[in-house]
């Protein structure tokens, strides 16, 4: 039973990796003899900001949050006395306390130690005279028996019957004869073998004791020798001073002959010394030089992806899936993820009733708190696709899978998310008030403006971009100057095949009489809502149930009527953001523009000239859509229409689940989907493909940092992890993450010396991985080579194309041509030589290509 501990002392548990931490690893550190340490209270503050709760110092943190020294007591207990390996004192008092026992027992010992010096000064004081040392021969004591010569007497094994003898004779004439061996049928002889077959016998009837034999057991005694022999005892000294001479003596010895002689001799040996120390460092440590050396690939030996941390919850992500998952813009250590049903169509259609009463959600998580969330999203229905506005973060828009666009206002909460890591009334809750249901309890923002159901796509909306806050898309999608310098304006595609254009700002009145009857009934109940739910900003009251796409652009298919369900969208401009607008942003003063609830007054719209409005759309087909969002003018009407797809190709066998340009190359983006992944060039045609994979490919993401580095999501749940500066044709590392599929793939740069990457999984577990050295740090002109690598793909492409083009020209150049019926010799003749001719001119190409002629040469033609 554990002693009851003073009640300034409180029993601690240290892990080996806290032990290392605060420096008092057991028996090492602090020991027996030296059991207690003093740890500054600021080590330990900055422990509870990075590991939280999983500090070991966090059953008492509130004391050491109120504790008014500088350096808190900690005492080692290696017999757990108290109950733990360590105690910790938590007053002034208490360890004034302690420490002056500490040093009363030091004081006793001293003095227990004089006393002994003392003791020891007397007797060396005894003259010599008076002691008398006689070597006498050593003589053995006579043996005293204890009692144990009877139990070794009975421990001793003894013969309680006579021995069996045994005789065996042979004849004399037989000794010495050589013995002969032979082989013979055993069935030729009688009695020749003897078969004994097991069987149980039921008298068999003996009780076998086991004996221990015991001897009389001494201490072992040995002989042992010093190097000097001490025949009697002498007075000895020993010299502690360092010796010190006169000034003449070291005169003298400094002007010697033979100190000079010394010199010389050593001097060449110690110049060498000077010069190697100048020349290399001697203290250095080779094994971190190796580390930095540039221009080695993976120098570091840890390139696995670790588990930084993770994120569920019982209550809001029980039996759902990770739909997608965005990064706070500004505020790190923030992540939201939408969570969606596991169900298919005919699933849901059969459990509509309970998906209706189950909630849909958007969960904001803090690194600080991977329990609770910071903040709930709560939505009309699920969610797919989600993004946090680039230029203020407070507005996060999403799809939903009935097809409406939903967004909300969290400007409120915005102190609460930057205040995640910092003291407040998380960080003073003491491991008992972590069960106060106040405590769990994370605020819910309700949506503050829904689409119009009636305008809004017909089908689940799969992805969602914000347009960047240089440009936006006015009427019939002509791109004009955003004179606002902030992102106002979004873009949606769903399986309906639209691609719609929205403007969160409040549009001029066209002139409606109203809703309808549906929409005036839907009005009337987000009124109520409204009232319900007092928390909900106005920001977006215009848009509520009003809400209208500007633009509409069809992903038509090339021949034949019909649309492509469209999955994913890519537009070029979309990776342009100032980074002047992300310095406000960390600044805290975003632009505000399209807060206003009035109309904004724009002057006439000038079209931008230069601006790409061409973009690329991922069809749940697996087709890749190339396409233009402004309209043309039709050559037979004269009105202006959607146009036409400039080209739509067949590239995966599924749907394409992510369509992302590469964060160095604006022209360079990835298609995956099915059981392959791609790597096309805009404008041209596909330039690198990856084999089939035996697991479906589901979640991808590049690199921010390496750009030949991008990482890929699978169904059996690996990650498999792609460089193409070390190979192209096989993944560079695969790694499991989870027991489900991968369902995304989210990177974050959180500085130049950690990068993140999000994952989510079908089991509704966002995984929060820390990407390795060598996958973050690029590899001296990486840009330089990927880009190098990508334009000799499209140069070996162009070659291909126009291989194929000649030979099919030469093939209809140099077909034989069939002569007629009415041919004269002359017209064969000149055919003849037509032919010949060709034939010279083919040989004269296919030479100057092996450079054997020259380009200038003359061919000699047959006339």
């Amino acid at each position: 039973m554990a002693e009851e501990l003073p009640p300034y002392m409180k029993p601690l548990f240290m892990s080996g990796n806290s032990q290392k931490i605060y420096e008092c690893v057991c028996d090492e550190q602090v020991t027996v003899e030296n059991p207690h340490i003093l740890i500054p209270k600021a080590k330990i503050m900055e422990d509870f900001k990075m590991r939280a709760a999983v500090c070991d110092f966090h059953p008492v943190k509130k004391q050491v949050t109120n504790y008014p020294g500088e350096e808190i007591l900690l005492v080692y207990d290696p017999d757990y006395t108290y109950g733990e390996n360590f105690y910790v004192c938590l007053t002034e008092e208490g360890k004034a306390e302690y420490l002056d026992s500490l040093k009363k027992e030091e004081e006793a010992e001293e003095a227990e130690l004089a006393a002994a010096a003392e003791e020891e000064e007397e007797y060396e004081d005894i003259a010599l005279e008076d002691i008398v040392l006689k070597d006498l021969p050593s003589t053995p004591a006579t043996w005293v028996e204890q009692g144990s010569e009877e139990d070794l007497e009975e421990e001793i094994l003894t013969t309680s019957r006579s021995l069996i003898s045994f005789m065996i004779q042979r004849k004399r004439k037989l000794f010495g004869t050589p013995i002969q061996f032979e082989d013979r049928n055993v069935e030729a002889a009688k009695d020749a073998y003897i078969e004994c077959t097991s069987f149980e016998d039921n008298t068999f009837d003996l009780h076998r004791q086991e004996h221990d034999f015991a001897v009389q057991n001494v201490m072992e005694t040995c002989e042992k020798a010093c190097q000097t022999e001490w025949k009697k005892p002498r007075t000895a000294l020993s010299q502690y001073v360092p010796r010190t001479l006169p000034a003449s003596q070291l005169e003298k010895i400094n002007k010697s002959e033979e100190l000079a002689k010394f010199v010389e001799s050593v001097c060449p040996r110690f110049k060498l010394a000077l010069q190697q120390n100048e020349i290399m460092d001697v203290f250095a440590d080779d094994y971190n030089e190796l580390i930095d050396v540039d221009g080695v690939f993976g120098n570091k030996a840890d390139n696995n992806l670790k588990e930084y941390q993770s994120f569920t919850d019982l209550e809001f992500s029980k039996n759902k899936s990770i739909a997608q998952i965005d990064w706070h813009p500004s505020i790190k250590g923030i992540v939201a993820v939408a969570y969606t049903e596991k169900l298919k169509y005919d699933d849901r259609v059969d459990l509509s009733s309970r998906i209706l009463m189950t909630p849909s959600l958007i969960l904001i998580w803090g690194f600080s708190d991977p329990i609770h969330p910071q903040l709930v999203l709560e939505a009309p229905e699920d969610i797919y696709s989600f993004k946090f506005n680039p230029t203020d973060p407070n507005i996060i828009a999403a799809g939903c899978i009935n097809g409406q666009v939903v967004m909300w206002d969290i400007s409120q909460y915005e102190a609460r998310l930057r205040n995640h890591k910092n003291t407040g009334a998380r960080a003073n809750k003491t491991r008992s008030d972590m069960f106060d249901v106040e405590y769990q309890r994370s605020p819910v923002v309700h949506y503050a403006a829904v689409s119009s159901i009636e305008s809004s796509h017909k089908m689940a909306v799969m992805d969602l971009i914000w347009l960047p806050d240089t440009v936006e898309v006015a009427r019939m999608g002509v791109p004009v100057e955003n004179k606002a310098q902030a992102c106002c304006q979004l873009v949606t595609v769903g399986i309906d095949g639209n691609v719609m254009f929205w403007d969160i700002r409040m549009q001029k009145p066209t002139g409606a009489a109203g809703l309808g009857t549906l929409g005036s009934t839907a009005k009337k109940e987000r009124e109520t809502a409204k009232e319900k739910f007092s928390s909900i900003p106005s920001t977006f009251s215009h848009l509520d149930l009003q809400w209208k796409p500007i633009n509409v652009v069809p992903l038509s298919k090339l021949t034949g009527p019909g649309l492509h369900p469209g999955v994913t969208i890519s537009i070029s401009q979309q990776l342009q953001i100032i980074k002047s607008k992300m310095q406000s942003l960390v600044s805290g003063n975003p632009p505000l523009i399209h807060r206003t609830n009035s109309s904004v007054s724009r002057q006439r719209p000038v079209e931008m000239e230069g601006v790409n409005t061409k973009f690329f759309a991922g069809t749940e087909d697996g087709y890749l859509v190339y396409t233009d969002w402004k309209a043309e003018k039709d050559p037979e009407s004269g009105k202006l229409v959607s146009s036409k797809p400039v080209y739509a190709i067949s590239t995966h066998a599924g749907p394409v689940h992510c369509l992302l340009r590469s964060p160095f190359y604006n022209h360079i983006f990835m298609s995956v989907g099915g059981w392959s992944w791609s790597i096309w060039k805009e404008g041209e045609s596909e330039i690198l493909q990856t084999s089939r994979s035996n697991v479906k490919f589901t979640a991808a993401s590049w690199s921010l940092t390496r750009p030949g580095v991008f990482y890929i999501g699978k169904e059996d749940g690996n990650i498999d992890v792609w460089d193409l500066m070390d190979r192209s044709h096989e993944p560079s590392m695969s790694q499991n993450i989870s027991s489900s599929a991968v369902t995304s793939l989210v990177p974050y740069r959180v500085s130049s010396k950690q990068v993140l990457l999000g994952v989510g999984d079908n089991f509704g577990t966002l995984h929060i991985l820390e990407v390795p050295w060598s996958l973050r740090q690029p590899s001296p002109n990486e840009l330089t080579a990927m880009s190098s690598y990508f334009d000799r793909e499209c140069s070996r492409i162009d070659y291909y194309k126009d291989r194929d083009a000649n030979r099919k020209t030469e093939v209809v150049d140099s077909a034989p041509q069939i002569p007629t019926a009415l041919e004269t010799s002359e017209e064969e003749e000149e055919r003849l030589k037509k032919s010949f001719n060709n034939y010279l001119t083919m040989e004269k190409e296919f030479l100057v290509k092996l450079g054997l002629r020259k380009e200038d040469d003359p061919v000699e033609l047959v006339h």
